[in-house]
Formats: structure tokens, sequence, C-alpha cells
């Protein structure tokens, strides 16, 4: 019984002890842009067919993702066999690699990049390379790998250390020699219609037919998105597809209750979940204002942008961004009200001052309240903003 009215006695002390010591902590205020948005999954609709190959040959595109071809244009060569397009991939390669060291054995200090930008430059490519290597992107691994090797080498001759190019390039010359037999394509395939190429094939370029596309509606785009979940065994007799209207559309469903921000005809953003660095701009068709009683819509943006990234998107899980706000971002809990004004307290070499502030959108537990560098009362940029305190007033020394 002594230990057990111990025990509880020191349980009450420790608790007081941590309701009446309650610890400082402060967040530093940096301006911040935060999005109103709707997080869905959409597909992507677009007016697109694969191209057959040829049977009894091997085809290797002549052209790049993205890249535009015209009536009548080549869209790929055919070799033999699988040996002699490998071949002429190689000799291709080497050939690029020779012009661009040929092109930078040229240069001249004063011409190149800064050593920061060069650092800045690598550590983009590495971003690249470790979402090429969680995607699994053996194609794109090698190519931001060549590349970042590239910037590697270009930052060696800025800082002055000896490198010798004209001996890369004759060794380059000395391999090219291996694949000169493999140097020609057999014959070319053209395309009867003009259009943006794209290597990649998935099977559901018809999930939802084109020409169909603006009249979608709930029924076919959940089958359109449950189809689209399971990757297909795409037949090797396809090289790739044609895109022949730069018009297409972001497809989804949502609740009626989550479009009250939206209209039709409204202009918005949508970010790719999957990559930070992708946002499309588009107009909402229809489906942001549903009939009364309508518990699902179908809302599709259309979009008239096109570069290799879109090229290949299909079921994607996307960001809608109704609108952007711009301020600080700071906990909830810290906003307090002193002689009737909304503000938070901020410690300023050591002493507490009262910063007044304007919420200018809100979540659950933290807010954005507005920037004003007019306003000598208002929160300034790295002000320690006070999160957790105890008896805080303005004028307040801490020591």
């Amino acid at each position: 019984m002594v230990i057990a009215i111990v025990a509880i006695f020191a349980y009450i002390i420790v608790q007081f002890y941590s309701v009446t010591h309650i610890k400082l902590e402060t967040e530093k205020a940096e301006i911040t842009t935060v999005y109103q948005s709707i997080n869905t999954t959409a597909v992507v609709v677009r007016d697109e067919k694969a191209l057959d190959a040829p049977d009894g040959v091997v085809t290797v595109p002549c052209v790049n993702d993205g890249d535009k071809i015209n009536a009548g244009g080549n869209v790929a060569m055919t070799f033999t066999d699988a040996e002699q397009a490998t071949g002429y991939s190689k000799y291709a390669e080497i050939q690029n690699k020779i012009a661009y060291y040929e092109g930078l054995a040229t240069q001249t200090l004063g011409q190149s990049s800064s050593v920061e930008s060069i650092n800045s430059e690598v550590d983009s490519k590495l971003n690249d390379y470790i979402r090429a290597l969680s995607d699994v992107n053996t194609s794109e691994l090698q190519r931001v790998g060549d590349s970042i090797n590239d910037s590697l080498l270009r930052r060696q001759m800025i800082i002055g250390e000896n490198v010798d190019l004209m001996k890369v390039i004759q060794g380059l010359n000395k391999e090219l020699e291996k694949y000169s037999s493999t140097s020609t394509p057999n014959d070319y395939i053209s395309t009867d219609t003009s259009g943006v190429f794209s290597g990649y094939v998935d099977g559901f370029e018809n999930v939802i037919p084109y020409d169909k596309a603006e009249e979608a509606d709930v029924t076919a785009i959940e089958k359109a998105l449950d189809k689209t979940k399971k990757k297909k065994d795409v037949a090797k007799d396809k090289l790739g597809k044609l895109i022949t209207s730069y018009v297409w559309y972001f497809e989804c469903v949502l609740d009626a209750d989550e479009v009250k921000a939206l209209s039709d005809g409204q202009k918005v953003t949508v970010a790719l979940k999957n990559s930070d660095d992708t946002v499309i701009r588009g107009e909402i068709l229809s489906g942001a204002e549903p009939v009364p009683g309508q518990t699902k819509t179908a809302l599709i943006i259309k979009c008239n942008v096109m570069s290799p990234k879109l090229t290949s998107l299909r079921r994607e899980d996307i960001e809608i961004r109704i609108r952007s706000y711009e301020g600080f971002k700071i906990p909830a809990s810290a906003l307090h009200v002193s002689e009737d004004k909304k503000g938070v307290y901020a410690l300023v070499s050591s002493q507490v001052m009262f910063r007044e502030t304007e919420v200018i959108y809100s979540e659950d537990d933290w807010v954005i309240v507005k920037f004003e560098p007019d306003n000598p009362n208002s929160v300034r940029i790295y002000d320690k903003v006070i999160t957790q305190g105890k008896e805080l007033w303005d004028g307040k020394v801490y020591t």
C-alpha cells in the first residue's frame, strides 16, 4: 500500500509539472504555396492508334517520343534480325556521343556553365535516376546515367582538371568500326497520317473511344478505370502509336459534394501525384455542375499540351488544383486573440512579440496567413513563431 501511495503521488507530481512547465517550441516562418485541391484517379483519353509492325522483321523507331510526324514521314526502320537492329542502335548511340564530345572539345571555359549550376544539374539528374530506379525503367536509367556522367565531365573541365577528350573520341571511333556493317537499315516504315509519335503501347488506346470522350458518363469511366488497373501483355507486333490530336482528356468520377467549388468551363491545373514537377493546365469540360440529387459525377478535363512524358499517361493518380494560396503555413494551435486582434506570438531576440495575422486558408490543423511586407505588425519572414508555450503575452522576456 505504501508503494502504491508513493507511486500515485509521484504520478500526480509528474502530471502537475508537465502542465505547469510547458517547453517553449517555435517554428520558422517561411513563404509557402498550398492548393485547395481534389485528389482522385483519372483515365487519360486521346485520339491515338497503335501502329502495326510488319511480319518477319525487327523494327526500331526512327523518331523520339513526342516528335511530330508529317503524313508520309518515316516512323520506323526495319532490320533482318534483333542482332542487326541492336547493332544499328549501338552505332547511332556512339555517333551521338562522338558529336557530343567533339562539341564539348571546342568549348572554352568561359562558355561553360558555372560549378554551382553544374552541381545543381547533377542533383536534379540524381533525383531523376532515383525515380527511374524506383520505376524499374531500365532505358531511362541508362539515359540519365549517361547524362550524369556528362555533367560530371563538364564539371571536371570547369575546375581545371586535365580531361583528354581527343582520347575519348578516338576510343569511340574505334568502337564505331565494330558496328559499321549494321549502320544502314533494310527499309523504312512510313505513316499515311500526321501526328505525334510514342513508342509506348499499353493496349488501352480505345478504352474509351475518342469520339465518345466528351460524352462519357460515370459508368463508362468507372469501367475504364477498372480495366486499366491491370497491365496488358501487349503484342510485339506493335511498333508504337500515333496521337493524331493535341486535344485529350482527364476523365474521373467524383462524389457530387466534391465539385461544389468547381464550375464547367473553369480553368484548373492538374498535378501528377507520382511526379511533383509535372503540372498540366486544363479546362473543365463537364461534370462540375451535377443535377440536384445526383450522388456521383463524371468530371472531364480537356487539355491541349503534349510532351514525351504525357504521351504515355493512362491511369493516373492526380491532384486537381482549384486555387492556390501563398503565405505562412503555421499550426492552427499557434493562433491567439489579443485585444480583439487575431495573431501569433513570435520570439524575437528572447522577447515575445504579438504579430497580427489574416488567415486566408485553413485546414483542420494548420492555416495559411497572409504575407504583408508593408505591415510592421504582421508576421515577417523567418520569424520564430511560438507553437507551444505557457502564459504568453506581448513583451514577455524569455531568458
